[in-house]
């Protein structure tokens, strides 16, 4: 004869079963949903309005207001951000040895400064040098004779920069040379876009790199009126 005396299960067991089973799917949902909401974000990556077309002029409105700041130029004289009040000023942060990023900045400068035209008059020009070890007054000077004579050469100070670097959000990295056997072989990993400062002191704009020499002397005419 068989043996039917297994235990059946009750229906008292059977609603535990399914409560338990409810409970570790809210449970499981619960965590999944908290995962999602409160995941890292990357706040401080700035995003492109891809439905508008970006030429490359980064605008900042309202202006921000920078601090003034002073360096010296080719001939070793002080020259100051303030000193260009009432004028518009055209300002990248590169190095002479630079290979690629800056002399292309520079001949875009120069023809920028060409369309221009006679407003140009109202728009100063600085190449500020990131490299003070290397870039002494007079390497500066030789440097600027390659492109334009109307862009005024600036030699960097570290202090300086620690000053305003976050104005400008600037970022500078010396990186060695593979096999140098000098201190003074080393490239700098830069921030390569030009900024422009209004006629009050203020920024009020920075470039992409790469921004045509059209957009970018379309932009200051217009900041420029009439």
């Amino acid at each position: 004869m068989s043996d039917n005396s297994a235990p059946q299960s009750s229906p008292a067991n059977n609603r535990l079963v399914l409560l338990g089973t409810l409970l570790v799917g809210i449970i499981s949902t619960f965590v999944v949903l908290y995962a999602l909401t409160n995941r890292p974000r990357n706040f401080g990556t700035p995003t492109v309005d891809l439905s508008q077309d970006y030429t490359g002029v980064q605008a900042l409105t309202p202006p921000r207001t920078v601090q003034d700041f002073t360096l010296v130029d080719d001939t070793n004289t002080p020259v100051s951000l303030s000193d260009f009040r009432g004028k518009m000023v055209l300002m990248f942060f590169g190095f002479t040895n630079c290979e690629d990023i800056c002399p292309i900045t520079m001949f875009q400068f120069k023809q920028v400064r060409e369309k221009l035209g006679e407003k140009a008059n109202d728009v100063e020009m600085l190449f500020i040098s990131v490299d003070p070890q290397r870039d002494t007054p007079s390497v500066i000077a030789d440097y600027m004779t390659r492109f334009d004579p109307a862009i005024k050469g600036l030699v960097g100070d570290v202090d300086v920069f620690e000053q305003i670097k976050n104005d400008y959000n600037l970022e500078f990295v010396l990186l060695p040379i593979e096999g140098s056997e000098t201190e003074t072989e080393y490239s700098v990993s830069h921030t390569p876009n030009p900024f422009l400062i209004d006629r009050e002191g203020r920024l009020v704009a920075s470039y992409a790199y790469g921004t045509t020499v059209n957009v970018v002397s379309e932009d200051i005419s217009q900041r420029l009126g009439a």
